[in-house]
Order: structure tokens, then C-alpha cells, then sequence
């Protein structure tokens, strides 16, 4: 596994039940002993939905795999991050989780939400990921949730990782362990009408030989369109790729980061009052 070489797994999520797609690797590092972070980047209030239930759900659901409580950091609650607008609020976005960071060892791996064009907040997280890790961007391993590549509408597939995003690096499950993910899925109750449209797809992926799998995060691939033809957000209303491209760029990363000293310090005990 090219996440077990460190005695740290830092998991970075857009919202609350992201988590879904790595359970495998959040499973297999407390089950090998290793300190297991998790990050949430917005709040999870989309339309209006209650972000304080959206987190303990998620804290139930991780706690049932071992996950320390102190280790669950909701940035998007705490610092006011909206779901569904991480591209325009990068730099309060940057500043929270760079100071989260920058309690934890350098020499974790991360694991970022793919470059996959389907959901905007996605995409958002994966680049504010390559921009914390600077030169170190060979720590991090992107995982597939949802993309529209090569369909149309709102059709989309799920855990299906995009070929352009390099070699799919798998990560060995049992059938009982499959099934136990699934199950934990039914426990984002609030999230019942999202994942009757996910839950189907999430299944049938479980018959897979490797259902889960990652990527080398390619630092190139940013600059491209996350795949030919418009993104699944882009077909459901979120914005449009040049109107996302634009947000990102006005960010002001030189004035945030400046504000957080020292992203990769050599060794600063994690602290777990975030």
C-alpha cells in the first residue's frame, strides 16, 4: 500500500460523509497502529442542512473504525466555510487548514479528493492540497469519489478513477469488509437523498475485483480540464469551469499563507483541540 510507509495519514475531505470513498485506507491504518487525521473543509450546510447533525454523523461513523474524536477536525464549521463555496473562499480555506497542518509531522501522506470535475468543492480541496504540500506533492494520493466523464446530464459514475490522473494504485478488500462500508453508508441518515442516488453505484463497485483504489496526485493536471466536455458540477448547476477557474486564481495565496510560519515543521506533537 503507497500510504503505509508513514507512521501518519492525514485525510482531507470536502464535507461531511466524503469519507465514504476511503474508508479502506482510514480501516487499514488504525488497524496497523498508525495516527490516522481527518480534515473536513466546509461546513456540510448545503441548502440549509444541519452541519451540527452532518458531523456527528461522521463522527459516529469514524469512531466505529477507531478514528480518535481529538483527530476530526471540522475547519469548515469552525471557520465559517460554506459548502458549495470553497472556490470562493480559498484564502479562509488555506489559512485553517495550513495551521492544522501545521501541528501534524512532515512526513505524513496524504490522501486529497481526486481531480475529477465532480463536485466543485472537490476540485477546490484537491488544489489547495497541492499548494499546502509545495515541493512535497509526492505525499499525496488522490482518491476517486464521483465524476461525469464521458456521460451527460446528471448520469455519473462512482469510485471510478479518471485514466488521465495515472496508474490506479489498489488497495486490497475482503467481502465482509466491503459490506461493512456499505453499511456505514446507510448511517448518513441526513444525507438519505444524496445516497439513494450514490448508494446503487457505490454497490455495484463493490463487486469489483479493487473497488477502491488511489492515484499519484500529477501537479500538471490542474491546469487542465478535469476531463473532455463539461463537469458533472458544471451539467448540475454549480459553475462553470471558466467561472471556477477564475475564482481560484483571484485567490490570494501569498498574503494567507503568510499568516501561518513554519506548514512542515520537522516534528510538532499533534494537537487535537481543532
Amino acid at each position: 500500500m503507497p500510504l503505509g510507509d508513514s507512521q501518519l495519514l492525514v485525510a482531507l475531505f470536502a464535507h461531511p460523509d466524503d469519507e465514504f470513498a476511503a474508508f479502506p485506507w482510514i480501516d487499514a491504518a488504525v488497524r496497523t497502529g498508525r495516527e490516522v487525521h481527518c480534515i473536513w473543509v466546509t461546513d456540510g450546510g448545503w441548502g440549509g442542512q444541519d452541519v451540527v447533525r452532518r458531523r456527528n454523523e461522521s463522527i459516529g461513523v469514524l469512531r466505529s473504525f477507531g478514528v480518535a474524536e481529538g483527530a476530526m477536525h471540522f475547519l469548515g464549521e469552525r471557520h465559517g466555510i460554506r459548502d458549495g463555496e470553497l472556490y470562493l473562499m480559498m484564502d479562509e480555506a488555506r489559512v485553517a487548514l495550513a495551521a492544522v497542518l501545521a501541528r501534524l509531522p512532515s512526513n505524513a501522506r496524504w490522501l486529497v479528493p481526486a481531480w475529477e470535475g465532480g463536485h466543485h468543492d472537490h476540485d477546490a480541496l484537491h488544489l489547495l492540497a497541492l499548494e499546502l504540500a509545495g515541493g512535497a506533492t509526492a505525499q499525496l494520493f488522490q482518491y476517486p469519489l464521483y465524476n461525469g466523464a464521458g456521460l451527460s446530464g446528471p448520469l455519473f459514475r462512482v469510485l471510478h478513477p479518471l485514466p488521465d490522473n495515472g496508474p490506479s494504485i489498489p488497495i486490497g478488500t475482503r467481502l465482509l469488509q466491503r459490506l461493512r462500508y456499505v453499511l456505514q453508508c446507510v448511517r448518513y441518515r441526513s444525507q438519505w437523498k444524496s445516497f439513494v442516488g450514490l448508494l446503487p453505484f457505490y454497490i455495484l463497485a463493490m463487486f469489483r475485483r479493487h473497488p477502491f483504489v488511489v492515484q499519484a496526485v500529477i501537479p500538471e493536471r490542474a491546469m487542465q480540464r478535469p476531463h473532455p466536455g463539461k463537469s458533472l458540477y458544471e451539467r448540475r448547476g454549480g459553475p462553470s469551469w471558466e467561472a471556477f477557474r477564475s475564482a481560484v486564481g483571484r485567490a490570494s495565496r501569498a498574503d494567507a499563507a503568510s499568516q501561518v510560519v513554519g506548514i512542515y515543521p520537522e516534528h510538532v506533537p499533534a494537537r487535537s483541540d481543532q
